[in-house]
């Protein structure tokens, strides 16, 4: 009983015990198979993610799949609620379910396995703890238990995350499939957002520029600098520069980004710049490995200039190569995560090894599978970004 004045308030007993510890919310982020972007748009599978009400939510890589609703069961198709679009899971692969204020995950005979941390999952089952990764055959999940207002938090997180990752992909050039220059690309970030960036458009009716950035480190500070830079370039932003030279581009970028002003982030680059009537190609690199030209019939070349990475020395005269272009030449032009790579059985894939591919690879994606083929996807840890180009 309380007293206000001369009236008197009864209050229900308990009402003014601790309140009642917020109730958690479990969930599932989805690891993915590999987070690919394929040409000019993210690679979404309609049959990977969560099944409402005869709805079938799709779930990106990084998206996560409420537990509110137990049991569940994952596999590959339905009747599974939570669908993972793979060939090595299971139809019915294993089931979630309470058990008191916890979940439990058992495996229903799969093929392949239910993994925990690593550990086989046992006919008895397995209670979760917060943070378990959790291996259903090839594809990976995460197991959160958080409180409603985490939960909140993240899910506010998660959608500035896609705001920004939409944005990175909406800027990323259409592939050109006719004309005097074909270009087609593939790119895998390794994770929501990543530090390589391209682009290429003509700057007249006669000369073509293309490039390739990529910035030391991943997530969001090496994605805004790789998109700062490749802005730079896409709408010709440098003061006082010929964007058809490469040595002089380069070098107003390296006076336009310096490390010391860019939270000591620099970025490798290859820069080219076609001529269709002279068939002339000039190019400039910094701190980036060879693009390589492929000529019917001949071995690549590697097209490569000594420069510096881009922001990580003062104001200096940058280098420029050219050569001619063969007509139907292709030229390839890559990320260093696409090589330098070591698989789960003792497989090596060096930047040798990848141009030895290159002859038999006739799109991005297409390499992007050879590599697989010779490494497997879980030796891909950095962003990864290959580009095509054909001269007609």
């Amino acid at each position: 009983m309380d007293s206000v004045g001369d009236q008197t308030i009864n209050l229900p007993i308990g009402a003014l015990a601790r309140p009642a510890a917020p109730k958690v919310v479990d969930a599932l982020v989805v690891l993915g198979r590999d987070g690919s972007f394929g040409t000019a748009s993210r690679e979404v599978s309609l049959s990977d993610g969560l099944l409402r009400d005869g709805v079938l939510q799709p779930l990106p890589p990084g998206g996560r799949a409420p537990l509110d609703r137990l049991p569940l069961t994952i596999g590959r198709a339905a009747p599974a609620d939570l669908m993972l679009s793979d060939v090595t899971v299971s139809r019915r692969h294993c089931r979630l379910s309470r058990a008191g204020d916890r979940v439990r995950l058992d495996d229903l005979g799969s093929t392949n396995g239910t993994f925990v941390n690593g550990t086989p999952v046992d006919p008895g089952g397995v209670e979760l703890q917060d943070g378990a990764l959790i291996q259903v055959a090839a594809r990976t999940l995460r197991y959160e238990r958080r409180s409603h207002a985490a939960a909140a938090a993240d899910a506010a997180l998660d959608q500035d995350l896609r705001d920004a990752s939409d944005y990175v992909a909406a800027i990323l050039p259409p592939p050109l499939s006719s004309g005097a220059v074909q270009a087609e690309w593939f790119f895998r970030p390794s994770s929501r957002l990543s530090g390589d960036a391209f682009g290429y458009r003509w700057l007249d009716a006669d000369r073509f520029a293309f490039f390739l950035i990529d910035v030391a480190g991943h997530g969001t500070a090496a994605a805004l600098h790789a998109v700062s830079i490749a802005n730079a370039l896409r709408q010709q932003m440098l003061p006082n520069v010929d964007f058809g030279a490469p040595d002089a581009v380069l070098r107003a970028l390296n006076r336009s980004f310096p490390m010391e002003r860019h939270d000591d982030r620099f970025a490798t680059i290859w820069y080219g710049v076609y001529d269709h009537p002279t068939r002339r190609l000039a190019y400039a690199s910094g701190g980036h490995h060879p693009a390589y030209l492929l000529a019917p019939g001949a071995d690549p070349v590697p097209l490569a200039t000594r420069n510096p990475a881009i922001g990580m020395v003062p104001d200096r005269a940058m280098q420029a190569g050219a050569c001619t272009v063969p007509r139907d030449g292709m030229l390839h032009l890559f990320s260093d995560g696409a090589f330098d790579l070591g698989g789960p059985e003792g497989e090596t894939l060096d930047l040798a090894g990848l141009v030895s591919l290159l002859p038999d690879s006739a799109t991005p994606r297409g390499l992007y599978e050879a590599i697989l083929r010779r490494v497997g996807p879980a030796a891909i840890e950095d962003d990864l970004s290959v580009l095509s180009f054909r001269f007609a």
